[in-house]
């Protein structure tokens, strides 16, 4: 079967098989919202709507001017949830379009075409960054490279509004083969399993927020 991966996938796969299997391949289950992802989305769309309109921020993200302002003021072409994709063959594609290998989905991306640096940032709402994770950032920046050729260097950043920190990582056009070799490894370990059909689940401190309730580790 033809699988289109994304961070979000390759981290759920990672965390457990089984709930990997059951979500995204059967779709037997959901992950609810809670009143946490609630609070993120809309964040994220005020966010946005800052940025590319200048939409003032309602008042109970007012707070996170000191953040998104700046993003504003950052010199080159800027885009808000851009959705790109890319092919098995690490060539660009529509987002869901027949051959999409990868997805991917930058909160923020700004563009410079004239010094061939691309800033891309990824809001975040949780309280903490204590697990933050740059590999995010690492797959967004090879995936820009790919669609925008005149790109050498991506700047990310994690942006942690409610904690109140920022998490940088910077990705060289020198690093792409090997950035995409280690994501290519990754999602052929899904494709592994599919091929085999064992999907082990992998109990943890997550499965309290599992929405897979027939598995033996769930815990409610």
């Amino acid at each position: 079967m033809a699988l289109a991966f994304s961070y979000s996938a390759i981290k759920d796969f990672q965390n457990c098989p089984r709930k990997y299997h059951e979500t995204r391949i059967l779709k037997k289950f959901k992950q609810a919202d809670s009143t946490a992802t609630l609070y993120g989305t809309a964040a994220h769309k005020a966010f946005e709507l800052y940025i590319q309109d200048g939409t003032p921020l309602p008042e109970n993200f007012s707070q996170y001017k000191r953040f998104v302002e700046p993003l504003t003021r950052i010199k080159g072409e800027i885009k808000c949830e851009l959705k790109l994709g890319i092919t098995a063959d690490f060539k660009p594609c529509e987002f869901f379009g027949k051959d999409v290998w990868f997805r991917g989905l930058p909160d923020y991306l700004a563009l410079n075409h004239d010094t061939g640096v691309a800033r891309v940032v990824d809001f975040k709402t949780g309280k903490s960054s204590r697990y933050a994770d740059t590999s995010q950032l690492e797959l967004m920046a090879a995936m820009i490279m790919i669609h925008y050729p005149e790109v050498k260097v991506v700047k990310g950043m994690l942006m942690f509004v409610v904690a109140d920190d920022i998490i940088k990582a910077e990705f060289s056009r020198a690093q792409l083969p090997s950035i995409l070799a280690k994501w290519a490894g990754e999602a052929s370990l899904i494709e592994a399993a599919v091929g085999h059909g064992v999907w082990n689940a992998k109990p943890s401190g997550l499965c309290k927020f599992c929405p897979v309730v027939s598995c033996d580790h769930h815990r409610s």
